[in-house]
């Protein structure tokens, strides 16, 4: 890359590093990156060293008195009203909630709880992001940053909201409903509140110990990418809530951070991805106009940045997606420095496209914890083509 487009993405790197340090807000950000990403793929020692301090808070749990009390306060009655039993040792802990195991009308639920406090400090932090602007609209000249921020901070209130979680829960639920391979826990609406969640429980092993990993990736790309067609994408896929039950379906019980997605967007996306997966430039070039992230010109460099930093992992065939790769992919994208800054500089998200991004990564980062194999670029353009249907 350039000199100077590289000083401005370390600089912006740098201002975010500082801020996530000092805010509630940045060091959830940084717990949740601790969840996903291997420190194998960190060349920063200080960035690791970040990360492995926000995970170690995260998983302290909150008081069992304070559960008590904050389930009191949702529901207005004592907890063993509305549940007949509950364990008071969590059996997940989140950077911004955690879960127990109950029962409720004699049928076992998991009780998810934002930690008392956590949205309320957020909120009132929420206002550093605004310290992001004028390095991010640096380091890419082409972005709105205050759109951008603005994007960031609706849906990061969205992720403290369980109430909300739970009806768009409820929407996947019902959607998936009957699908072979795919399935969502059904909430317990009645009990829902801006601060507790409850689900009917899920027995299975995460992701990450699937028997079959290679089936279980290709199926959670098709349940990731294909959320695009049903309208609403889900953007936090995480190893420990991504379960392989014993009938070999894949179950999904986080809803927080999800994000709905135009119909006429998610499809200039697909024809972007079938120019690239294509080598059509033309194609790619207009995709890509339209919706406002790159010049038509820059579609050849793309195409080829693309195609390089990428190497097996865009087929055809299956590949291995793991740590080395991870590694590899990194390495190769930095011998094409020169293009990557020109992309840089001329490049934009529109703000609606930052959440669904974001799903992207986290979706493969995930399948990149599990070593899995698959032909990653067929495996997208079917999920992206028939949703919830590919592979069925």
């Amino acid at each position: 890359m350039p000199a100077d487009p590289l000083r401005r993405v370390d600089a912006l790197l740098g201002v975010a590093l500082r801020l996530a340090r000092t805010a509630p807000s940045g060091r959830i950000v940084l717990a949740h990156l601790a969840r996903v990403i291997d420190p194998a793929w960190i060349t920063s020692d200080e960035l690791a060293a970040d990360l492995e301090a926000s995970a170690a808070r995260r998983r302290e749990p909150v008081a069992p008195r304070a559960v008590e009390r904050a389930l009191r306060d949702a529901w207005g009655v004592k907890p063993t009203e509305e549940l007949d039993d509950l364990e008071l040792e969590p059996v997940a802990i989140t950077p911004t909630s955690q879960v127990h195991r109950g029962i409720e009308r004699g049928k076992p639920v998991a009780v998810k709880l934002l930690r008392p406090g956590i949205a309320a400090s957020v909120r009132q932090d929420l206002v550093v992001l605004d310290g992001l602007a004028s390095p991010l609209g640096t380091a890419f000249p082409a972005l709105d940053p205050g759109a951008l921020i603005r994007e960031a901070r609706e849906r990061i209130l969205d992720e403290l909201d369980l109430e909300h979680e739970a009806e768009v829960q409820r929407r996947f639920h019902r959607a998936l409903r009957g699908h072979p391979f795919l399935t969502v826990p059904a909430p317990v609406t009645r009990l829902a509140h801006h601060t507790v969640l409850v689900s009917d429980w899920v027995d299975g092993v995460p992701i990450t110990r699937a028997p079959d990993p290679d089936l279980a990736a290709a199926r959670l790309v098709t349940f990731v990418i294909g959320s695009a067609r049903f309208g609403v994408v889900h953007v936090d896929p995480d190893p420990d809530d991504v379960r392989i039950l014993s009938d070999g379906r894949l179950a999904i019980l986080d809803f927080g951070a999800t994000r709905e997605v135009a119909a006429q967007r998610t499809e200039r996306v697909h024809e972007a991805l079938e120019a690239f997966a294509d080598d059509d430039e033309h194609a790619l070039g207009a995709a890509l106009t339209e919706l406002g992230a790159l010049p038509a010109a820059e579609a050849r460099t793309l195409i080829d940045v693309g195609r390089h930093a990428l190497g097996v992992l865009a087929g055809p065939g299956p590949a291995r997606l793991d740590t080395e790769e991870v590694v590899n992919l990194r390495a190769r994208l930095l011998e094409r420095s020169h293009e990557l800054g020109r992309l840089v500089l001329a490049g934009a998200i529109a703000p609606e496209d930052l959440w669904p991004a974001r799903a992207t990564a986290q979706l493969f980062a995930v399948i990149a914890r599990t070593g899995a194999t698959g032909d990653w670029l067929a495996l997208t353009r079917a999920a992206l083509r028939e949703g919830w249907n590919a592979g069925s």
